[in-house]
């Protein structure tokens, strides 16, 4: 029996110490760093992860600050039921009411002097004709809210060219579009449903032959309010202009068409800039200046100037009135003479931006010469005549 505890149990005994001993000399190390050189750490090499990460972040950053919020407000014309009292009683009969149409789109800067491009149907609809002016106000990537104008249009294609007053902005590099094909990875940037920008992902579907140029079909989710916004590519280049959707529900269904940059981006090479001034303003005939200013003033009286505007920058104001222009002095004697007035004033559009022009003003009482450089743009130098009634108009 003790042979047997010698041989067999001690030894045991012994083993075990030395395993437990060994297995804590790491934390030994530790806490005596003399051992370190006893005993070297054998260096592990971790497995690589072989996960790849998939992420448009940079594209994103990269095109998203050039893509706008665009909100056109028009008054239309809409008929309503009515029911009218009459010497016969209650009858119904049918009403046309003015309303005030809101359409909520996107656009995109294509320049940094702040050309945009959107959708036809995002500024007009069936019932919303060409001839109908609109109040286009534009929401910047960065916060800022600034008015637009419309300075051409492509009703076949669905395309719109807008400028804002602005400069130094971001903007949107084309793709070539001549290497697109299906299965090319692509992203929607616009503002859907009103919620704010938002990015949806897909793949081009498809390339529709059509004319002398072709349309994108993807299946990235285009919803209301997208119209106008950009399809780019996975390095941030404009690829086209999201433009409709197919959908019985009027939600996306995965069939969605672009037109394509170089086709929405022609409409700022073949559009001819004219001279842009920047206000509103009705006009003001010899008996109406008579009757509200006690003078012989005539002309276009200012009753609003837009923002970053080259009537801003020029220091005109609200209330001024726009008496001569070079050196043709307004003469609005009546009404009748009102088209010819508005001959001589809409002239500005046949200058070209940069032009610079000689404006007589009358401002408290007095007359003065201004200075204007034209802008970019379509002449907005009154919106509509009134009629005369009485010595008031």
């Amino acid at each position: 029996m003790k042979q047997i505890l010698n041989f067999i149990i001690w030894p045991a005994l012994a083993g075990l110490v030395f395993a437990v001993t060994l297995l804590q000399t790491p934390r030994l190390i530790d806490h005596v760093p003399a051992l370190k050189v006893y005993f070297p750490q054998q260096v592990v090499e971790q497995a690589p992860d072989t996960t790849a990460r998939i992420s448009f972040n940079s594209a994103i950053r990269s095109a998203a600050p050039a893509v706008v919020s665009i909100n056109s407000r028009q008054t239309v014309v809409r008929p309503e039921n009515r029911i009218f009292f009459t010497p016969r009683g209650f009858q119904r009969g049918r009403v046309d009411v003015p309303v005030e149409d809101n359409s909520l789109g996107s656009g995109v800067i294509i320049s940094p002097d702040g050309y945009i491009v959107t959708s036809y149907h995002v500024i007009f609809s069936d019932e919303i004709p060409i001839e109908n002016s609109s109040d286009i106000s534009i929401s910047l990537n960065d916060g800022r809210e600034l008015k637009a104008r419309l300075l051409e249009i492509n009703e076949a294609d669905d395309l719109a060219l807008l400028k804002i007053d602005a400069d130094n902005l971001p903007y949107m590099k084309q793709a070539n579009t001549g290497n697109l094909m299906a299965g090319d990875v692509v992203l929607a940037i616009g503002n859907p449903r009103n919620i704010g920008q938002s990015v949806t992902q897909g793949i081009i579907s498809a390339l529709w032959r059509r004319g002398d140029s072709f349309v994108i079909q993807t299946d990235a989710a285009i919803n209301p309010g997208n119209s106008g916004g950009a399809l780019i590519d996975i390095d941030g280049n404009l690829i086209g202009i999201n433009s409709i959707i197919v959908s019985e529900s009027g939600g996306s269904e995965g069939i969605s068409f672009a037109i394509p940059a170089d086709k929405a981006l022609s409409l700022l090479r073949e559009y001819t800039p004219s001279g842009y001034l920047g206000v509103e303003s009705e006009a003001i005939t010899l008996i109406r200046g008579r009757d509200e200013y006690n003078s012989d003033v005539q002309g276009f009286k200012v009753n609003d100037v837009f923002s970053s505007s080259p009537a801003e920058k020029a220091g005109i104001r609200i209330g001024d009135i726009i008496t001569g222009v070079n050196d043709t002095k307004l003469s609005i004697q009546n009404a009748e003479d009102q088209a010819e007035a508005y001959q001589v004033i809409s002239a500005i559009s046949n200058l070209p931006p940069g032009e610079l022009i000689m404006l007589e003003l009358y401002r408290d009482g007095e007359t003065m010469n201004l200075p204007v450089v034209l802008g970019v743009g379509e002449p907005k130098v009154f919106s509509v005549f009134e009629e005369s009634t009485g010595s008031a108009q």
